[in-house]
């Protein structure tokens, strides 16, 4: 009797547990490779038709998308990774009950950062350039953001990656559709983008809620002495968050404060880093396949192939911004409006920096595993402030440039101390 044997193009593998991994990696990375796509028909859509005044409006999407990234980790609390972490150590009746509480800490914290949003629109509104209406907002399309990144994670947990696929493309895919209704179509400008940034996560945001309760995650009881425990256990995930923040969109406050150019050159420089973030999206994508397969290993004590889809992950990280380099002038050239193409060289540091960025997360699942939240916090912290002391030197120096050699400065500091403090759980 023959082996049952399964195949991949035109290759063939005896069916394994092996066979499965590589299976899943096939759909988290083509759904990524998807997610850069729609990102690419943005940028080509946003550069060429938000009108004459498209780096300015360009500069203003990004200020304000930018803000998102800095709500998020403080509505979400922190709680995504350690829900990854106690999915596998704890009964599936301790797990809902965990993550019912853990929700509910998101949802008050919901409630008191739209109350502060209402207290303080008006300056916000001047800060990020827009009217006091879109800061009422803000809050609301971070929480919904959050439950979609729950979910896909929950699909990631569960080894469903077809679901994981549906809700990550279905965002874009609904982003750009209605960009091209309003923005194109209606010609709405920068408050089109920004429209239909806030609609797609509530629409995917409620179907989320659906699944979540359909699969039994949320109960009628919350603990709340448990959630005060999650909110002392995920604090330091805030900044580490939070520190994500800082080392890839806190830039473009220091140039529209520091660069002559101000809210244009946010423009030119945010188009960089959007090429750039073709990197960060092929990290997501394999930290969906890497961080679960390396805590079952670690769980189980597996040392050779730990070490060994370590090395794999970075190698191939290093391929891909490899490719990336060689692939700038020709994204430039065919999808990027000819007003943005002085953002060239500052892809080229920020796609570097991405690469530290990979590093630093390899070491990271080590770290993450132990329960070492602490020395993630500190690691986070030091991170935001090399960060911060870097572009309020470079930025008034040196403009945009400046903060590009702050951003791949900043991440090689983070890959070499996490390096250093993951090191003898490596070995």
């Amino acid at each position: 009797m023959y082996p049952k044997t399964v195949r991949f193009g035109i290759f063939r593998f005896k069916k394994s547990p092996g066979v499965k991994v590589v299976r899943h990696v096939y759909i988290y990375v083509a759904s990524y490779f998807l997610n850069a796509v729609l990102s690419f028909l943005s940028i080509y859509l946003l550069t060429n038709y938000l009108g004459e005044n498209s780096t300015h409006d360009y500069g203003i999407i990004n200020l304000y998308s930018s803000f998102i990234s800095l709500l998020t980790p403080f509505i979400s609390c922190g709680i995504v990774a350690p829900l990854s972490v106690q999915y596998y150590k704890k009964t599936p009746e301790e797990y809902r009950q965990y993550f019912t509480d853990a929700g509910a800490v998101t949802v008050a914290s919901l409630l008191l950062f739209t109350a502060l949003s209402f207290i303080f629109q008006w300056p916000l509104a001047r800060f990020l350039r827009v009217t006091p209406a879109w800061i009422l907002v803000l809050p609301l399309t971070v929480w919904w953001t959050m439950n979609n990144e729950v979910t896909m994670m929950m699909y990631r947990m569960k080894n469903q990656p077809w679901g994981f696929a549906f809700f990550s493309l279905g965002r874009n895919v609904t982003e750009i559709i209605l960009t091209i209704i309003l923005v194109i179509g209606l010609q709405m400008t920068w408050r089109g983008r920004l429209l239909s940034a806030t609609i797609a996560p509530a629409m995917l945001g409620l179907l989320s809620i659906y699944i979540l309760n359909r699969w039994q995650f949320i109960t009628r009881r919350i603990d709340w002495k448990q959630a005060w425990r999650i909110i002392w256990i995920s604090a330091p995930f805030i900044f580490e968050r939070l520190s994500v923040f800082v080392l890839g969109n806190s830039d473009k406050y220091f140039i529209d404060k520091f660069d002559l150019r101000g809210t244009d050159q946010v423009g030119l420089y945010s188009v960089a880093a959007q090429i750039a973030s073709i990197i960060f999206l092929v990290i997501l994508s394999m930290n969906s396949a890497y961080q679960p397969y390396l805590f079952q290993n670690l769980a189980a004590n597996n040392r050779e192939k730990v070490k060994k889809i370590t090395w794999m992950y970075i190698g191939a990280a290093a391929i891909v911004v490899i490719g990336l380099f060689i692939s700038i002038p020709i994204l430039f050239h065919f999808f990027i409006g000819r007003r943005f193409w002085g953002a060239k060289i500052y892809a080229y540091y920020l796609s570097g920096g991405y690469f530290m960025w990979a590093v630093y997360n390899a070491f990271l699942g080590y770290l993450l595993f132990h329960g070492k939240n602490r020395l993630i916090l500190y690691i986070s912290i030091s991170g935001m402030a090399v960060s911060v002391l870097l572009n309020f030197y470079m930025v008034p120096h040196y403009g945009a440039f400046g903060a590009a050699i702050t951003s791949i400065t900043t991440y090689t500091f983070l890959a070499a101390i996490c390096i250093a403090a993951a090191w003898k759980y490596f070995k």
